[in-house]
């Protein structure tokens, strides 16, 4: 919510420095001549010498800039410590006034229509409620803007009139909720007409301009006050949906690297796409050669049964050059059954050659060995178990 300083300190005047009766000051002395040129000598600027000695002040570097932007730290800061936000105190006031508008409002158009004719006379008392409250909000705002630790209560405007608040107020923000000085000075004169029996005897037409006016009125007045809350949530949800955006093209970049990083990884595999078979099928599960991905399988494409040196082997389609294997273990249990591990290579499909081993239990396995020329490769286990894997890679 917004709160609004105090006037400002008054401008000092400079007398004159004789006193009555005093003789006249003397002027002073000419500077003397130069004694070869006979020019004055040159009077420095204090003003030019200020400005000189005076550090240049630097701008924030585009990054500062950028946060500043992006976090609105300084922005908020700067709404809280003037007590510009409000207190509780200060937004019990609002509420209270708004409550009085929305009573007023509902009085001016009901529904269904009252039996016994318009109630402006009363819509107009509801407004003034709201006034009150709203200019007693707003005498707590300027209180706790330079008074901020001040232990205010509510309670202290129960002795006050509508009047003496008004005349309290700050007279810009009165204009600024008026329009112009003219609007605000016949809403003050509507206003110096007494209780509502007074303001009964106006006429119909008097009582209903009355009435609008200065519900406008208040409510222009409620949006003043408020518009410093309402920046403070406006830079809160910048701020989140800022934060939240970031985030989100973050995980949009991880998104694609690791989306990029799979699609290299696929045109660098071999082995992807290429017929398979196993040294032996346990029944009704995995999928079926040439795939490695499927919907009956999701954790494992092959399933062998328990058995010694239990293998799967994957033709190339041709000689093909490769330096690297990666492997990715069962992902949902019993990772511990593929290892100890081998990675033979074959051009001939009778004699084969061993480039790499696993003894310890992975969930992803990468091995880099020198660059192969080979048709066939095989994953073999070197021991009694039964082998799964959920995917088989050969890279280039």
């Amino acid at each position: 919510m917004l709160g609004f300083r105090a006037a400002g300190a008054s401008k000092s005047v400079i007398g004159s420095n004789q006193s009555p009766g005093d003789a006249e000051a003397p002027s002073p002395a000419e500077p003397p001549l130069a004694p070869s040129t006979g020019v004055a000598p040159a009077v420095p600027d204090p003003a030019a010498s200020a400005a000189s000695a005076a550090p240049a002040v630097r701008r924030p570097g585009a990054f500062r800039r950028f946060l500043e932007w992006f976090w609105q730290g300084r922005a908020m800061a700067e709404l809280r410590a003037g007590g510009r936000a409000g207190s509780p105190r200060a937004l019990e006031l609002v509420r209270r006034a708004w409550r009085s508008v929305e009573l007023a409002e509902r009085a001016l158009t009901p529904v269904p229509r009252l039996l016994h004719g318009a109630a402006d006379a009363e819509a107009r008392e509801l407004a003034r409620q709201g006034l009150f409250w709203a200019l007693a909000a707003e005498a707590t705002l300027r209180r706790e803007a330079t008074q901020p630790s001040a232990n205010e209560t509510l309670a202290r405007f129960s002795g006050l009139a509508l009047l003496e608040l008004w005349a309290d107020a700050e007279r810009s923000l009165l204009v600024g909720a008026a329009g112009s000085d003219g609007a605000l000075h016949l809403l003050e004169v509507s206003l110096r007409v007494g209780d509502f029996a007074d303001f009964g005897d106006l006429s119909p037409e008097e009582q209903a301009r009355q009435a609008r006016d200065l519900l406008t009125f208040v409510r222009n007045l409620i949006g003043l006050l408020e518009a410093p809350r309402v920046n403070l949530d406006r830079f809160w949800t910048r701020r989140v949906l800022r934060v939240g955006g970031g985030v989100a093209v973050l995980l949009g970049l991880v998104v694609l690297a690791l989306s990029l990083r799979s699609q290299q990884e696929n045109a660098r595999d071999w082995a992807r796409g290429r017929p398979y078979r196993t040294s032996s099928v346990y029944p009704n599960v995995g999928c079926k050669s040439p795939e490695q991905d499927c919907a009956a399988s999701p954790f494992y494409f092959f399933h062998t049964m328990e058995e010694e040196h239990a293998w799967i082997e994957i033709d190339l389609g041709a000689k093909r050059r490769f330096s690297a294997v990666k492997l990715v273990n069962r992902e949902d249990c019993c990772a511990d059954r593929a290892t100890p591990l081998a990675f033979e290579v074959s051009l001939d499909h009778n004699k084969w050659h061993e480039v790499a081993r696993r003894t310890e239990v992975f969930n992803t396995w990468t091995q880099d060995f020198a660059p192969q020329n080979a048709r066939w490769v095989r994953v073999i286990l070197l021991r009694k178990s039964a082998l799964h894997l959920r995917r088989v890679s050969v890279l280039r």
